[in-house]
């Protein structure tokens, strides 16, 4: 994950800026109260206590059945693909405008900021190819920002939406292949409208439904 990305961007995005203070001076009267000591073990300065490491990509799914991506806790994004696509939702903070977001989709790349700022709230690289010129974004009136990413190769599994530290991003092995298994049922339903698959198993493994039987077809 670059080093710009940071996950904590839109927090308080929304906050007013209020310059004045209840004495008077023009400053925040909060700044000038001392900071808190936090006492600490014995023997033990606060420059050498362990960090405690962050719970980096934990992604579960959601009752909606999207995948949701999270931080220590906190949802980052929601993301499902089809054979075309992949789709994420990113929840935006109350009062943001289309205007004041940059949703840069690159080939291999996602950036998503604000403008005016100098750090991107997410900078990573996808999981698979996106063509560019069909790829688009919108915020809708539930304050999601919807990001559509058309797959360079239809029919192809992505291991998750958005790569992130140390391929964070990617879903375990038993998720990927019900993921597969539910491409591949798409699959089926497209090549053969007159039947209904769903509900079908596989005996063992999902086949890889960009290759399966002479590859998916882009028509």
């Amino acid at each position: 994950m670059s080093n710009l990305a940071d996950y904590s961007k839109f927090d308080h995005i929304d906050d007013g800026d209020d310059s004045s203070s209840e004495d008077g001076s023009g400053q925040n009267s909060q700044l000038k109260q001392p900071q808190k000591v936090v006492p600490t073990a014995p023997h033990q300065s606060p420059a050498h206590q362990p960090p405690v490491p962050a719970k980096v990509g934990m992604t579960r799914k959601n009752d909606e059945g999207r995948y949701v991506f999270e931080v220590d806790g906190r949802k980052i994004y929601e993301w499902e693909q089809s054979l075309e696509e992949v789709n994420i939702c990113v929840e935006a903070p109350p009062g943001l405008r289309a205007s004041q977001i940059i949703c840069d989709i690159g080939h291999d790349r996602l950036r998503i900021g604000l403008r005016g700022s100098d750090r991107y709230f997410i900078d990573e690289r996808t999981f698979g190819g996106v063509v560019t010129a069909e790829s688009s974004w919108y915020l809708d009136d539930e304050r999601i920002l919807n990001i559509v990413l058309v797959k360079a190769h239809r029919g192809e599994t992505w291991d998750g939406a958005l790569q992130g530290r140390d391929q964070a991003g990617a879903v375990d092995p038993f998720t990927r292949q019900q993921m597969q298994k539910d491409l591949m049922l798409e699959r089926f339903q497209e090549e053969n409208p007159g039947f209904d698959f769903r509900g079908a198993e596989f005996n063992g493994e999902a086949p890889d439904p960009r290759n399966f039987m002479g590859g998916v077809k882009y028509s």
